[in-house]
């Protein structure tokens, strides 16, 4: 098995270009200081059913500023990709370092709605199980709405990811209609080659 990284050394193997399924050219790095803005345009392209699912009010441009200023590269890797100055997308993987799930990191892929199914996701997703086996974690989680992220587990699926548990009823949607909360896990081989 080649020697662990901490989650700053991987921030090292950026920029990266990866190239999305309509041939469009896009780089990834991590997120830092003076994308505060350029966050906020992107989710200002969301639609509010979108934004009701995320954990924070990104309406409020100064939660960007707290966003990226309170960044932990020792727990927290977070990815943009950019395309002509804009971000498209942020990925982030989650750690602890302590404790009984700290074999565990815990994924969450937002992209930009003009760039869904171009498989800019499915390079951000990868991106990262690839941080989380240089670090030497056993399982990544990904937590879906089930009514809304149908095509996100489909996608997901083809990788590897395993349904876990379903959370029935568990999140309410703006409305105040119930949905499910998928949880999907996706163990990791100690080497590429396992994979």
């Amino acid at each position: 098995m080649s020697s662990l990284r901490s989650l700053a050394d991987v921030t090292m193997d950026y920029p990266k270009e990866v190239i999305l399924k309509d041939g469009t050219g896009v780089t990834l790095r991590p997120l830092k200081h003076g994308d505060e803005d350029a966050l906020f345009k992107m989710f200002k392209r969301f639609s509010k059913d979108e934004l009701w699912f995320l954990n924070h009010d990104v309406a409020d441009p100064r939660l960007f500023d707290d966003w990226v200023k309170s960044l932990d590269l020792n727990r927290v890797v977070s990815i943009v990709a950019l395309l002509e100055g804009r971000i498209i997308s942020n990925a982030a993987l989650m750690v602890k370092h302590y404790g009984a799930k700290s074999h565990i990191g815990k994924v969450r892929i937002v992209v930009d709605p003009s760039f869904r199914e171009k498989r800019l996701g499915t390079w951000m997703l990868l991106d990262l199980v690839n941080v989380a086996m240089a670090i030497g974690l056993k399982t990544v989680v990904m937590r879906l709405v089930q009514e809304r992220d149908a095509s996100v587990m489909s996608a997901v699926r083809k990788l590897d990811f395993t349904e876990e548990a379903v959370l029935e009823d568990y999140v309410l949607d703006r409305g105040g209609n119930p949905c499910n909360l998928v949880i999907m896990t996706k163990r990791l081989p100690t080497e590429w080659d396992q994979f």
